[in-house]
């Protein structure tokens, strides 16, 4: 089995090798919703490719995407912190392919002191970070900022140029009204940043995307870069 998650990939080769019998592949298909808020988690991912979203919906059913993990981390870190059931809506944004655990043998597998355990306390950290600073950059920033931001974050843990997103989607990511989304890419669109019809994005100059960005985006990064010494 190959496995491409960097988590995964930083375990020492002894301890990866205990947990391959637990591992199962399973692919991630766009819109697949791995759990909602309440559910009991019984399975943990970890994404090779693709990208899962993790969002929050209020009573009055507005939602808002507080964090993004693909191949860097893993959906499930509730069951990491204690408790067996989610807090927010997992789906899947970008389509690939993950492994999976059960969430029994992930309990027991991350309990005590061991390399798996700590690996996921320096991945919860980057995590808490990223959302943090993800809820202040879209109360704090305008769409244009937050949507490059948004687009930088997608780009880091996919394996490609182009990817496909409608203004919809997009505009529940960020919480921004549709129209202020259309706004917002033809913006970058007509900067020569991304290239973007009928609902395929594809990023044309990332350096550019960058300045576009607000500092949030690099903030984040810096969180995640080296982490795991990969």
């Amino acid at each position: 089995m190959v496995v491409a998650n960097q988590l995964l990939a930083a375990l020492p080769a002894r301890e990866r090798k205990r947990l391959l019998p637990a591992l199962e592949p399973v692919p991630l298909t766009v819109g697949d919703i791995l759990y909602n808020p309440g559910d009991a988690i019984r399975h943990v991912y970890f994404p090779n490719h693709g990208v899962v979203s993790i969002i929050n919906t209020l009573a009055n059913r507005l939602s808002i995407e507080v964090a993004v993990v693909g191949k860097e981390g893993m959906v499930g870190i509730p069951v990491f912190l204690g408790t067996g059931k989610a807090i927010n809506q997992a789906v899947v944004q970008v389509p690939g392919d993950a492994v999976r655990m059960a969430a029994d043998a992930f309990r027991e597998a991350a309990r005590g002191d061991g390399p798996l355990h700590d690996l996921l306390h320096l991945y919860t950290y980057a995590l808490l970070t990223q959302m943090s600073l993800s809820i202040a950059c879209n109360r704090f920033h305008n769409v244009e900022k937050r949507f490059a931001r948004w687009l930088l974050v997608i780009h880091d843990r996919v394996d490609s140029d182009e990817f496909l997103l409608t203004q919809e989607y997009i505009s529940r990511m960020l919480g921004a009204h549709r129209p202020h989304v259309t706004t917002a890419a033809r913006v970058l669109q007509n900067a020569g940043l991304i290239n973007y019809s009928r609902g395929r994005l594809a990023i044309l100059n990332r350096r550019g995307l960058e300045k576009a960005s607000c500092g949030c985006y690099r903030d984040g990064k810096e969180k995640f870069d080296g982490l795991f010494g990969t």
